[in-house]
């Protein structure tokens, strides 16, 4: 991973890479000008070419007739022609042929040769231009000459060659004759197009333009007419070749690569002065930003020196926040101390972990407790430091208060020194740390954990043979239910609801110990509500009849759903529905409703016994093991019933309520859930 950034630097480098990318951007958008104009410049560079060629033929042949005229004029030539002294007029032919530096001289009397020196063109009876067998292009001129009484006539002649057409600097010229272009190749297809761009220009007499083509980036095809007959002469052909157009392009890219490297330069000078300017501020306030980052909250934000709006608005922001933050530093560190001496002061062991239960902190007294120092405990976990002497039945309260929000447990451990009866309770964490208070237990508080212990095995050993009990009065009920006495029919039905009555204070009695120990745990599954209430009525049923109590149940259903732990919620009906059976009168109406709403079910459950005391007193419904004795019927209860029921509904997320009757005088609780399955549920058993 790239490590940070310097302003400046990034300031440089978006400079240059700005004047890069415009340099990138001209150049790719001026390379096809750049093309045109090159193969524009190429083209014209090959008709100039060509055109001076055609002015050079032309003026040898007006320097070839000039030549001739001169040499038919010469009275010398004429005295030999009289004369009839050819030997003497081949010699001054020769003379006149090695000054005026032509090729080839021919004098013709009466129609006749007469002297000729040189080689000869192929056809001297044709002026313009001749190509020989050896495929040598020649240029000729002739003249007669009038001397009476006879005629003679002298023809001029010159090789065609590089001197007569020298190779401009920017395109080669050459001469092509109907022979050369017949012996043209077209094996290829760029052959075939070149050679019948020949033959369109010497039969239609136009020039063509062809390129690029092989190694020429233009090639020129001009006619040349040198007698001004209607028949073309030749093909002048003038070539410019790709490396010039390569040499003009390189030369272009010098320029424009010089040119960018100015402007580099010059981005790069801007870009270094504007760093200077707006990089030196910020890198002035990040110098204060560390020093707040170490912890320096002494040193003020200094103002940088820049009139940028910007910087200085972050310096003032910074130096505000300085200040603050050293006020609550001061603040934080004297309520620290006040923290410390409240925690040094108190009798009883304080200790904090973090989420992994790992030791933060201990004041003096825990320290004490465990006969340890400070060092020995920071960053040990709780059970580490804190080891029970029985650890399978060693309690966890630090657990359990996450699930139940306040628990408490007794036990005995291990100590420096030896072993201790110590008890430890433990909040709900808040963020990442939980508090526990620990010390050493009391007699009451031992004789509380005595009466917890025997409760709980009484009522695990309670359990079984009352299952076996109620299964066998189910099988004798059954057996005498068609017999004809009723009298036995009857006892089993009273030793029936006894023992389901006891069952059920069997069960509300353990459940109170497992919600005391925060043990108690909720399934997350879909519930079906109605069937909940149903099953819980027909449970009650047998206590019901006993008494001629009726049920009026309105329990409708919806598509909505709930989530929580069926098994809990039915005792929640059981215990409400038992509540209502003890204190209503006989041959009298309970009522069940369960009411859906969008975000919440209620069940509410209403008698007519002698109703509820004032709403000061309704905290007192709720806690266990608290009866009132003048308002409770002859049928006790342990007092654990609506406690029970309170702690269920309060895991699922809901809330218990109390209300005014809605039918007679009596008692209406109802139990409002949540429809999102809120609370403890989902915390699996």
């Amino acid at each position: 991973m790239a490590g940070p950034r310097r302003l400046s630097r990034l300031l440089v480098l978006s400079h240059l890479g700005l004047a890069l990318t415009l340099v990138v951007l001209l150049l790719a958008t001026g390379a096809e000008i750049l093309r045109a104009s090159l193969q524009d410049r190429a083209n014209a560079q090959a008709t100039r070419a060509a055109t001076d060629g055609l002015s050079r033929l032309d003026a040898q042949r007006r320097d070839l007739y000039s030549l001739a005229g001169l040499l038919g004029e010469r009275p010398t030539l004429h005295g030999y022609l009289r004369r009839g002294q050819a030997r003497d007029a081949a010699g001054f032919v020769e003379t006149f042929r090695a000054t005026a530096r032509v090729d080839a001289i021919a004098v013709y009397r009466r129609g006749e040769l007469f002297v000729a020196v040189g080689p000869q063109p192929p056809d001297s009876t044709r002026t313009g231009i001749q190509q020989d067998a050896d495929g040598v292009l020649w240029l000729v001129a002739s003249v007669d000459a009038a001397d009476a009484p006879m005629v003679a006539r002298v023809l001029i002649a010159r090789r065609i060659d590089d001197q007569m057409l020298p190779a401009d600097h920017d395109a080669r010229l050459h001469l092509l004759s109907a022979a050369d272009i017949a012996a043209l190749p077209a094996a290829t297809e760029a052959e075939t197009t070149v050679r019948n761009a020949y033959r369109h220009a010497w039969l239609s007499g136009r020039a063509e333009t062809l390129g690029p083509f092989g190694g020429d980036a233009v090639v020129r095809i001009e006619p040349v007419r040198l007698e001004g007959r209607a028949d073309i002469d030749a093909l002048l052909v003038a070539a410019v070749p790709r490396d010039l157009l390569r040499q003009d392009a390189l030369r272009w890219l010098l320029a424009f690569a010089l040119g960018s490297l100015i402007v580099a330069v010059v981005a790069a000078g801007i870009a270094i002065w504007l760093a200077r300017r707006f990089a030196r501020p910020f890198d002035r306030i990040a110098e204060s930003a560390r020093r707040l980052g170490v912890g320096d909250l002494e040193t003020p934000v200094e103002l940088p020196d820049t009139e940028l709006a910007e910087p200085l608005a972050l310096a003032h922001s910074m130096e505000s926040m300085r200040r603050q933050l050293r006020a609550a530093a001061t603040q934080e560190r004297r309520q620290r101390r006040e923290l410390d001496a409240v925690l040094e002061g108190v009798g009883d062991a304080v200790v904090a972990v973090d989420a992994d239960e790992v030791i933060r902190y201990a004041n003096r007294q825990f320290l004490a407790l465990l006969g340890t120092r400070e060092g020995e405990v920071i960053g040990q976990r709780f059970d580490a430091v804190l080891k029970p002497v029985d650890e399978a039945d060693a309690p966890s309260p630090l657990r359990a208060a996450r699930s139940g929000g306040l628990a408490q447990a007794a036990g005995r451990y291990r100590v420096r020194g030896g072993a201790r009866d110590l008890v430890v309770r433990a909040a709900a964490p808040i963020g990442e740390r939980q508090v526990a208070i620990l010390r050493e237990e009391t007699p009451e508080e031992a004789a509380r954990a005595m009466r917890d212990a025997i409760l709980a095995n009484l009522s695990h050993e309670f359990q079984t043979p009352l299952s076996a009990q109620i299964a066998a009065i189910e099988l004798l009920r059954d057996h005498l239910r068609d017999g004809a006495d009723p009298v036995a029919a009857q006892l089993v039905a009273a030793q029936y609801r006894g023992a389901l009555r006891l069952s059920q204070l069997v069960d509300n009695l353990l459940d109170s110990l497992r919600l005391e120990a925060g043990e108690m745990r909720l399934r997350d599954e879909e519930v079906d509500l109605v069937a909940v209430v149903e099953d819980a009525q027909a449970l009650m049923r047998p206590l019901l009849e006993q008494r001629g109590q009726r049920v009026n149940a309105r329990l409708p259903r919806s598509e909505q759903r709930l989530r929580g732990d069926g098994q809990r919620l039915s005792q929640v009906a059981v215990n409400l529905l038992a509540n209502a059976n003890k204190f209503a009168p006989d041959d009298s109406t309970i009522w069940i409703e369960l009411i859906w709403g969008d975000a919440t079910v209620s069940l509410w459950i209403e008698d007519e016994g002698p109703g509820l005391p004032g709403p000061e007193a309704h905290a007192d419904l709720f806690a266990p093991f608290r009866r009132s004795p003048d308002a409770e019927p002859g049928q006790r209860g342990s007092g654990l019933g609506l406690a029970i029921v309170r702690a269920l509904v309060e895991r699922h997320g809901g809330e218990v309520v109390v209300a005014a009757p809605r039918h007679r005088r009596g008692a209406r609780f109802g139990v409002v859930l949540p429809l999102d399955g809120g609370g403890d549920a989902g915390r699996g058993e």
